[in-house]
């Protein structure tokens, strides 16, 4: 594969064919997500942390099951729950390199917890926030709170973006795990900022649900209603933003 550069303008593309993508079989993409996220709080209660772990390795794989979705969906195809296993099939399905993968990703993130503590507040200063607390607003709303949100945030995201194209080089194009890291820290930075725009037209697709949801509060006097606007529009853009990996992918990178 070969890197390929684009405008800034295509972050804004990216974000509009995932929404078509999902539009078109939202109930396989949304399914997706929920079954994801019932595995994931499966897997949350086994003991000694153990399950997060086992998150933490498995989400390189869950990207390459919603990538797969997409490219099925623009072949027309349905979307199924063995999609996200599709990569994992057969015998030259590149397993070992995709599990070495997952533990590269558990090392960056647990680097990224130790840095993060390292630089940020003190854990039992914290602790004491979250105790003390009458509710999550008030949390939200502390200082050191929001200090420590901002630097975890801004740590994890070169992680994510050095690991984001590796799963796709890994099945598609057989790259061994360290020149796919390599190759898509790469291919993030030289195309940075198309993923700035896209980052940004994400969080302003959130804002803007969020708004939404306190218009329908304000209108609907149930707030059953309103709580489930919120969470089913709140999933569809989570789903909409995995169906639109696939772009991120296929627009930065030649196949010849």
């Amino acid at each position: 594969m070969k890197l390929k550069l684009v405008k800034p303008a295509q972050g804004l593309s990216w974000v509009r064919q995932g929404v078509i993508a999902c539009r078109q079989q939202p109930f396989g993409f949304v399914g997706l997500l929920v079954m994801t996220a019932m595995a994931v709080v499966l897997l949350l209660g086994l003991p000694a942390r153990v399950g997060a772990f086992l998150v933490v390795a498995a989400m390189p794989s869950i990207w390459m099951g919603f990538m797969l979705a997409t490219r099925r969906t623009l072949n027309g195809q349905r979307v199924t729950p063995d999609v996200m296993i599709e990569g994992l099939r057969g015998p030259d399905a590149p397993r070992r390199s995709l599990a070495l993968l997952g533990g590269a990703y558990v090392l960056a993130t647990l680097l990224v917890l130790l840095l993060a503590q390292w630089l940020g507040p003190d854990p039992d200063e914290l602790d004491a926030i979250m105790s003390s607390a009458k509710d999550a607003a008030e949390v939200m709303a502390d200082p050191l709170v929001i200090q420590d949100m901002l630097i975890r945030m801004l740590l994890t995201i070169p992680v994510s973006l050095a690991f984001w194209h590796t799963p796709a080089l890994i099945l598609w194009a057989r790259v061994p795990v360290p020149k796919a890291l390599f190759f898509s820290a790469v291919a993030t930075w030289r195309n940075l900022p198309a993923f700035i725009v896209y980052g940004a037209c994400w969080f302003g697709l959130m804002v803007l649900v969020a708004l939404m949801s306190r218009a329908v509060a304000a209108i609907v006097p149930e707030p059953l209603i309103a709580s489930v606007f919120a969470v089913v529009a709140g999933m569809w853009v989570a789903a909409a933003f995995y169906a639109s990996l696939y772009f991120t992918v296929v627009d930065c990178f030649d196949p010849n």
